[in-house]
């Protein structure tokens, strides 16, 4: 969770917005949460990219089962129906997220994704909900008016929930190419909408969902506007954290790199986020950075849901951080058949708690680490990823276990429980990339030589980037610098 980024990642990014580019373009949709208009609509953004696509294995091993991607497992087929005897409250024709502390399968624990009532899915309320397009597991019906808002983007844009509480599907049969990704296809784009509430808020859980065959969705919001729209960029499609034709960034909602993303991963609040908060302010346009690729055998929607509750407890603003060095923007210029580290490090100058980490990274980073440097000179992993195609988002709080940290068989991990770090304390992370035909075979992605040299851009295949994005509690913790230091072995 995090909504508030610091000054210093904000000009990072505008000198990486300047390199890249971005324009507009007229085009658009917007929805709201059904019934209380004040209460929400939701928001997105766009840019444009290509790349080759990944060979027919690709697509076989990257059509995965969403129920498994959260590396948690759960007992049950989640768009199963729910036994009347075990359903925690009348699901069938449910229109709100109720919350609270009844889950929807009383049969079952709680699951962030598949069992919660802070988002419950509309699989599980709406028989007839079949879109005909993968994916359809992730919707989520947004939370009770006044509780919250739900905000996303969707082929009907501002008639998805009229037309979703008529059980009118007919928005799904004539879908315009904007939200549509043909097979072997990749695109970033942005969309924004308006949303409507007059009085500034504060929030902290978020659930965010998008539908299959989406690498990341970043959400960034900008001064009220009248319309929404697509956005069109010249060159790689960076978020809006930097600014763009939707105007001034004035606050960021997060993001995700797989079809689920939970704050909090569990039922309740953990106690020592007791008082934690993110605000939210006067009708703000939202923007959706998207960044989807095709590997399937089918053409994929664009789609994606975000429940924000309110919150009362909201003593202690949270950060937003972003590790992007500038360095890396400009500098990345990889030859095929070159291996090279990216290694970079913060020098913390205050007590910080890190709340949150997820890193991001393309096909040719095969391992990206992050790790603490202690005062006392002792090293501690605390994340890392191997699979670039659905990269991790872990918490760090007293009620979570996140998968355990094993590197020996290069699986995703992180380690668990309150993250402190102390003045002195250096926060590393690396990309170990590969830019060579072996990675090339086993991911099945075109050959280097075919790509030419590697350069930082938003392309899964034919460009490559190095960013740790996070959140933490204690003040702005600034820009990470290049680090010329050795790299441990476990992040190689």
């Amino acid at each position: 969770m995090g909504l508030r980024i610091g000054s210093s990642a904000l000009a990072i990014l505008w000198m990486a917005a300047v390199m890249t580019g971005c324009g507009d373009d007229g085009a658009g949709g917007i929805e709201g949460a059904p019934g209380d208009a004040a209460d929400g609509p939701d928001a997105a953004d766009d840019g444009d990219a290509d790349a080759e696509p990944p060979g027919d294995d690709a697509a076989d091993d990257r059509a995965r089962d969403t129920s498994e991607s959260d590396g948690r497992g759960y007992a049950i087929d989640p768009s199963a129906p729910i036994e009347q005897g075990c359903q925690g409250f009348e699901l069938e024709g449910l229109k709100y997220s109720p919350g609270g502390d009844v889950l929807p399968n009383t049969c079952e624990p709680f699951h962030p994704t598949w069992n919660n009532p802070y988002a419950v899915l509309c699989v599980q309320a709406w028989p007839w909900y079949e879109s005909g397009f993968l994916g359809d597991e992730l919707c989520i019906l947004p939370p009770e008016p006044g509780k919250g808002i739900q905000v996303g983007f969707h082929p009907q844009s501002p008639d998805y929930w009229a037309q979703m509480e008529a059980q009118d599907l007919s928005g799904y049969a004539d879908v315009s190419d904007a939200f549509l990704v043909d097979v072997g296809e990749e695109e970033t784009r942005n969309f924004v909408i308006p949303t409507f509430n007059d009085q500034p808020r504060n929030y902290y859980r978020t659930y965010f969902r998008m539908r299959t065959g989406s690498h990341h969705n970043i959400i960034t919001l900008h001064g009220p506007s009248d319309e929404p729209r697509w956005l069109e960029a010249t060159g790689d499609a960076l978020p809006g954290l930097f600014g763009s034709p939707a105007g001034p960034t004035i606050g960021v909602l997060g993001g995700q790199q797989r079809p689920d993303d939970n704050t909090p991963a569990s039922f309740e609040k953990p106690p020592e986020d007791a008082g934690l908060y993110l605000d939210w302010p006067v009708d703000p346009s939202v923007l959706f950075n998207l960044h989807h690729f095709n590997s399937t055998d089918e053409p994929i929607l664009k789609e994606g849901w975000v429940n924000i509750w309110w919150e009362q407890d909201a003593t202690e603003l949270v950060e937003w951080y972003m590790g992007l060095s500038f360095e890396h923007v400009v500098g990345l210029d990889m030859a095929p058949g070159e291996t090279l580290d990216e290694h970079y490090s913060w020098t913390i100058e205050q007590p910080i708690r890190l709340l949150r980490v997820f890193g991001h990274r393309h096909v040719w980073t095969p391992n990206f680490s992050t790790w603490i440097e202690r005062g006392d000179g002792e090293v501690e992993l605390i994340y890392q990823s191997f699979d670039w195609f659905d990269m991790p988002t872990y918490r760090y709080d007293s009620v979570v276990d996140n998968p355990p940290l094993n590197p020996e068989a290069r699986v995703d991990g992180a380690t668990s429980g309150v993250l402190l770090l102390e003045e002195g304390d250096e926060l590393h992370f690396n990309c170990h990339m590969e830019f060579t035909d072996e990675r090339a075979v086993a991911e099945s992605a075109p050959m280097p030589a075919e790509i030419g040299n590697l350069r930082f851009a938003n392309e899964a295949y034919s460009g490559e980037m190095c960013i740790l994005f996070g959140n933490n509690t204690g003040g702005d913790i600034g820009q990470p610098s290049s680090d010329d230091g050795p790299v441990p072995d476990f992040a190689r």
